[in-house]
Parts: structure tokens; C-alpha cells; sequence
């Protein structure tokens, strides 16, 4: 018997702005031996590989709308560069809410603001997409590793050390210019 009703609520709740949160392999530790092996085993290869699961209908939907997401913002992107749009052209699947996301986070004056509007898109719909009759089974626990891979991914975004890679990069540069 799997215990989804003791596990789900014991897994603290978290946001796309939380600062605190478990990495994704204390999350799989937690869920070792506390779910089927059947649902461990796909919740690890959405954890741990860029392989999409074919069996699961969550994962493949979430796949389609990082597709969706990723084209839009090479297109966004080529346009705000001033590239040749026909090329990048998002010719796929369209989405009115993801394309005005998308644009607002392209034309941030800030990346790391822009980056947060993306992973705020990703978080909206993991969140809308498990709210109805998945709250205690594998889909759940799917899209709260999902959130967990987001705030890691956001995390790496640190103001301080970026502005110091930069330095470090342009001081560099100057160097090799003026030597």
C-alpha cells in the first residue's frame, strides 16, 4: 500500500518566490519506499533526465508547454535583436497568455526579472494542472519536483555573483584588448 495521504501533506508547501526548500534528492529519499516502485521509478527519470516520460500524460503535457514557452521566447528574443523573425518564427502551437509573458520577460530592462516572469509561467502551470483530483497521487508529487528543479534553477540567478562574473570577465577582456 502506498502511502500518498501521509506523504503529500508532509512535504512543505512552496512557491515560485519560496527561498527555502528541499533539494531534489532529499525529495526522492523522502519518497523512496513511500510510493509504488512503478511511480518511483518515473518520478526519478523526470528528476533526474531530459527523457520524456511517454506513459505519463502529465509529464507529456508539461513537455508540450515548455516546447510552446521555449519557441516563443526564441522568437521574442530574435525580434528584440532585431534577427530575421521569419526564421525563428514560432509557427507551432500558440498560446495568447504565454506570448504576452514571454514578450514582457524578453523586453525586461532586467534578466534576472525576466527569468522570474518564465519560471512564474512554468509554476502557474504546474499549479493549474494538478489542483483537480491530483493531490495525492504521482502527478502531484511530478509537478512538486518539477517546482523544486524551478527553484533550484532560480537560485543560480545571484545578483552578487553574476555582477562579479562580470568583472571578472570584463577585466579579463580589457587585458587581452590592451596588452
Amino acid at each position: 500500500m502506498t502511502n500518498y495521504y501521509y506523504l503529500v501533506p508532509s512535504l512543505p508547501s512552496i512557491k515560485s518566490e519560496s527561498d527555502s526548500y528541499m533539494s531534489v534528492e532529499d525529495f526522492l529519499a523522502m519518497c523512496r519506499g513511500k510510493i509504488t516502485k512503478k511511480d518511483y521509478a518515473t518520478l526519478e527519470k523526470v528528476a533526474l533526465s531530459d527523457e520524456v516520460v511517454e506513459t505519463n500524460s502529465f509529464v507529456k503535457a508539461y513537455t508540450r508547454f515548455r516546447s510552446c514557452v521555449e519557441k516563443e521566447l526564441a522568437y521574442q528574443r530574435s525580434l528584440a535583436l532585431g534577427l530575421d523573425s521569419d526564421e525563428y518564427r514560432n509557427d507551432g502551437a500558440k498560446n495568447n497568455y504565454i506570448s504576452s509573458v514571454v514578450k514582457k520577460a524578453v523586453n525586461e530592462l532586467s534578466p534576472l526579472e525576466g527569468e522570474k516572469l518564465i519560471l512564474s509561467l512554468y509554476f502557474s502551470f504546474l499549479d493549474r494542472n494538478v489542483r483537480t483530483g491530483h493531490s495525492y497521487d504521482v502527478t502531484f508529487l511530478i509537478s512538486y519536483v518539477l517546482k523544486l528543479q524551478l527553484l533550484s534553477r532560480r537560485s543560480s540567478f545571484e545578483t552578487q555573483k553574476g555582477k562579479a562574473e562580470f568583472s571578472r570577465l570584463f577585466n579579463t577582456l580589457k587585458k587581452e584588448i590592451f596588452q
